[in-house]
């Protein structure tokens, strides 16, 4: 008897979830918006961007508004400063143009200190360049795609790619991977690959060993074919940083039935005024880059790679 109402109970949950499909809207509280810093400067040739929007309601799904009309500035701890310039055809989007191909933001080692003044508010965060290590290869071999790389319009079969890196002696270096595939970069939450020493998170005593085996796969969401070009980029950042990148991909994949309740994510974005209604999120960070790329060649893929 206990067992038949136990089913009889199991039988009802199930039918009431699958039933379950309107979509209900839910009134969301009020906030005050937020001022939304995106930059990442880095030690390489060529124009530094910052990106300044507005946050939006929870369930508001329209393009966030651009900020207009701020003055933005970076100063190192040298005394050299950098300059931000609002793109006339993209709003929000601020550079800075080196006057020469020799000039460079960033440099390893320096601190840099950003200053957003806009509508009577000022902003300012701040970072140091740490350091990144080589990638010494990149290499592939032809497999059969894995669950995670299945998918619509995904190759069933093709080259599953790998990167080496090491990770240098001393704990608490961070850092985070992009890939591209045919200049196209793999921008999904599920993307977002950050490293803390050699693995995927802290206290995985890795320090100083060359990164795992999922890290180095992490490259690979989808096979590659012959001639994809392939390219790999390896930031240093923060363990601020790390955490900032971590949450945000904690929610930007939370979802589903047993989704968690909704989180802040960190920032270092702060306005001098602590009792404005207008407070700053998002990130300010600086990263020294590596970079490898190569084009997928059947004749130089190998065999038993792990």
């Amino acid at each position: 008897m206990k067992n038949t109402a136990i089913y009889i109970l199991s039988v009802l949950f199930i039918a009431l979830l699958s039933s379950c499909e309107d979509i209900v809207q839910l009134e969301s509280p009020k906030s005050n918006n937020y001022l939304v810093v995106e930059a990442t400067l880095t030690n390489l040739a060529g124009p530094q961007k910052i990106m300044l929007s507005k946050s939006q309601a929870y369930f508001d799904n329209t393009v966030s508004p651009k900020i207009s009309g701020a003055e933005v500035k970076v100063r190192d701890n040298m005394g050299q400063e950098y300059v931000f310039v609002e793109q006339k055809d993209q709003a929000g989007t601020y550079v800075w143009q080196p006057k020469a191909a020799t000039d460079i933001l960033g440099k390893m080692g320096m601190t840099y200190q950003l200053s957003i003044n806009w509508s009577n508010e000022q902003f300012t965060a701040s970072a140091t360049m740490r350091r990144v290590p080589t990638i010494d290869s990149l290499l592939y071999q032809f497999d059969e795609a894995s669950g995670r790389q299945r998918g619509d319009n995904k190759p069933k079969e093709g080259y599953d790619a790998q990167f080496f890196a090491k990770d240098f002696l001393g704990l608490g270096d961070c850092y985070r991977v992009k890939t591209y595939k045919n200049g196209k970069l793999f921008n999904d939450p599920s993307n977002i690959s950050v490293i803390y020493d050699g693995a995927f998170q802290q206290g995985a005593a890795s320090d100083g060993l060359t990164f795992n085996l999922p890290i180095r796969r992490s490259i690979s969401p989808e096979l590659y074919l012959e001639n994809d070009l392939i390219k790999v980029e390896l930031y240093s950042i923060s363990q601020d940083q790390f955490n900032f990148y971590s949450q945000a991909r904690l929610e930007l994949n939370n979802a589903g039935l047993f989704s968690r309740p909704a989180a802040n994510i960190p920032t270092n974005i702060q306005n001098l005024n602590a009792n404005s209604s207008l407070q700053g999120a998002g990130w300010f960070g600086v990263s020294a880059v590596s970079v490898f790329e190569t084009k997928v060649d059947p004749k130089l893929a190998r065999k038993g790679l792990k």
